[in-house]
């Protein structure tokens, strides 16, 4: 028995048509999920080598000036902790700010940082124990690392 051209052009419901549609758009979701965590990630990666970044330079002022207060050579303002009842002179953003007595600028030229670290020493009590603070930022100005080191001849 033959099919007519006719009676098969009947037969025919499109189904091949909407299931080919209903393919592409998942295939066309699959491939926006793909590209939005694709994106995410590279923008955790950057985030974290910037705080790497500030990591390391933070690290490299706190050594920097501990080298400096052991040969006694420090040109910054020592200063002293501050009373029970006022915050820690390190814990104070003016004390960070450029041109402030009360840090010292740590230059680093070729580390691509937004600002160049700073450190800030602190006599607690007697006369040859120290606490060093460095404070840095990494490319962007928001990412901010502080590390404390202390320093004592004794």
């Amino acid at each position: 028995m033959m099919i007519s051209p006719m009676q098969s052009r009947r037969e025919q419901r499109g189904a091949v048509l909407i299931i080919t549609l209903i393919m592409l758009v998942l295939i066309t979701l699959l491939t926006l999920s793909s590209v939005r965590s694709t994106t995410m990630d590279e923008r955790i990666a950057g985030n974290a080598r910037d705080r790497n970044k500030a990591f390391q330079a933070a690290e490299a002022a706190v050594q920097r000036c501990l080298a400096m207060v052991n040969g006694r050579t420090y040109p910054g303002t020592i200063q002293t902790p501050a009373p029970s009842t006022a915050p820690n002179v390190w814990d104070v953003a003016g004390n960070w700010q450029a041109g402030a007595a009360a840090s010292y600028p740590v230059p680093m030229p070729s580390a691509e940082l937004a600002a160049d670290p700073r450190c800030l020493v602190e006599s607690l009590g007697s006369t040859s124990s120290f606490r060093v603070t460095g404070r840095a930022v990494g490319g962007s100005a928001d990412t901010v690392v502080m590390l404390q080191a202390t320093y004592s001849e004794e």
